[in-house]
């Protein structure tokens, strides 16, 4: 008996090393430098619990590595390479990106098949196939065709509150714009229009709030479980990014599109049109690669996904650090009342993007609060890191090793960007600009897998800013946290609370 009950504690703790100690020193045995993480969880417990966010994490591991250019973390048991330098990032990303096309899988391909679809998911050749289909879509003369939609939203967002406001209001930033959110993507990507702002009980917008909620607690038990669990296992129990009712749902909605489009010979949807005549050219070629009706709607889906939430909550940081930065506030309005009376009172595509100001107060939001927080990438290809300083060894990636790009981390290094809590327009001035540290600047992504829709993106940004700056004043309020800080259950960049702000209507000498 004694024999066999030391015998079950050897097998049970040759077990519980080979599976939840030795996977912890995977980087040590490379010499890479890594933090201390706990068994089976590895560094992501806190994020797990909830008691702080991914990001912040990653920071915090990022700053302990100093003087690295790289570092090594684990999600759970699986080793992730963290690139510290923005010189390795651009190597990675662009030089050996055959080495690193892909995506990790968030969502595997068995347990939500239309989320497997989207671009963000697609990989290797399935991935070229599709992204200079959805290129398309995103060209200037595209671009400029859905100024006029965006607009619309923006003027519909204004004279909302024109007409609630009598002196004041206490807003709620990031409720308000989603609503124009929401109505911009339904215009641009499904070709239907939508009055969220006046009817925000509207089903497209309330669908689509469950669609884009980055923070839902089931979308991030699904990430988490992807890492530890086989597709199989997940589709079993639900877990997946589109709830089917959501997947039928905006089914119907582009069907409804396509069919109002082929009763009026026009399509509204830049996006939808642009992937229907891929579709028809690849029938008439006899191509083997066609779009069916799914690949159509998991692509206006992650634009949805992709335009909406992320996009709202950059306005809502915009909207914020203007309310706090008064002359700054004053300045851009006064830029935006120039070139509209150059234009005698409409302002076009080609003089929005002549706005210099207006640059540079979005391109220090995205410095401070980047959206997207950081990218990662799989290493497709095995792939040798040479060494560039003294106390580095060659390190060789293993195929399937995930890497991730720490753009919040490297937004808020002091090395790259002094006083990195400042929020200072003046840093994307033309001078300054010169002086930065090459590819330290990174919202977007590199390569070619860096964000296909940020010209979109921007447009939709500086053209609602546009409309609420010169027509209310913004400032913080009894409700505005101060200072702002992320939402700890948030993989990505969430602000804490609510962003709350006094909206009035702007005075005579503004005007």
């Amino acid at each position: 008996m004694f024999s066999i009950i030391v015998g079950l504690v050897i097998m049970a703790s040759t077990i519980f090393y080979y599976f939840c100690v030795r996977p912890m020193n995977y980087w040590k045995r490379k010499g890479v430098h890594q933090g201390y993480p706990s068994w089976l969880f590895g560094d992501i417990l806190r994020n797990i619990l909830g008691l702080e966010c991914f990001l912040i994490t990653v920071y915090d591991g990022y700053m302990n590595a100093a003087n690295k250019r790289y570092f090594g973390m684990y999600m759970f048991a699986k080793p992730l390479l963290v690139i510290k330098d923005p010189a390795l990032v651009m190597e990675i990303t662009v030089k050996a990106f055959d080495n690193f096309a892909d995506h990790h899988d968030i969502i595997p391909t068995e347990a939500d098949p239309l989320w497997a679809k989207s671009l963000v998911q697609l990989k290797g050749e399935d991935w070229r196939f599709m992204r200079p289909l959805m290129s398309r879509s995103f060209s200037v003369s595209k671009i400029k065709t859905m100024y006029k939609l965006m607009s619309d939203c923006a003027k519909n967002f204004v004279d909302h509150f024109k007409n609630r406001i009598e002196t004041s209001i206490e807003l709620n930033v990031l409720d308000v714009t989603a609503r124009y959110t929401n109505d911009v993507i339904a215009s641009v990507a499904f070709g239907v229009t939508v009055d969220s702002m006046n009817n925000p009980d509207n089903e497209f917008f309330q669908v689509a709030k469950r669609t884009t909620d980055l923070t839902r607690f089931w979308l991030n038990l699904s990430a988490f479980a992807a890492l530890v669990l086989p597709g199989s296992i997940m589709k079993i129990f639900g877990l997946r990014f589109f709830d089917e009712d959501v997947r039928k749902y905006f089914f119907n909605v582009l069907q409804d599109s396509l069919r109002m489009g082929k009763d009026s010979g026009t399509l509204r949807s830049q996006l939808i049109e642009s992937l229907l005549e891929a579709q028809s050219a690849a029938k008439k070629d006899g191509s083997l690669r066609q779009l069916d009706d799914d690949d159509i709607l998991a692509q206006s889906l992650i634009f949805f996904v992709g335009g909406s939430e992320t996009v709202s909550k950059l306005i809502g940081f915009i909207c914020y650090e203007l309310a706090m930065n008064k002359e700054m506030q004053d300045r851009l309005r006064a830029e935006i009342l120039d070139v509209s009376r150059e234009n005698d009172g409409e302002i076009t595509y080609d003089a929005t993007m002549k706005m210099e100001y207006m640059d540079m107060i979005i391109s220090e939001s995205l410095r401070k609060w980047p959206i997207m927080g950081g990218i990662d990438r799989i290493c497709t290809k095995s792939y040798k890191i040479e060494p560039v300083t003294p106390d580095e060894q060659p390190i060789i990636i293993e195929e399937g090793t995930q890497t991730w790009i720490p753009i919040w981390s490297i937004h808020h290094d002091p090395k790259y960007f002094p006083d990195p809590e400042k929020f200072d327009p003046e840093r994307f001035n033309e001078e300054r600009k010169k002086e930065m540290y090459p590819y330290a600047y990174n919202p977007f992504g590199l390569g070619p897998r860096s964000c296909l829709g940020q010209r979109f993106s921007l447009l939709k940004c500086k053209i609602i800013i546009m409309h609420i700056i010169s027509n209310f004043e913004l400032e913080p309020c009894q409700k505005t946290k101060v200072p702002l800080g992320l939402l700890n259950k948030a993989f990505l960049v969430n602000p804490e609370v609510d962003i709350i702000v006094n909206m009035k209507k702007c005075t005579p000498k503004n005007n």
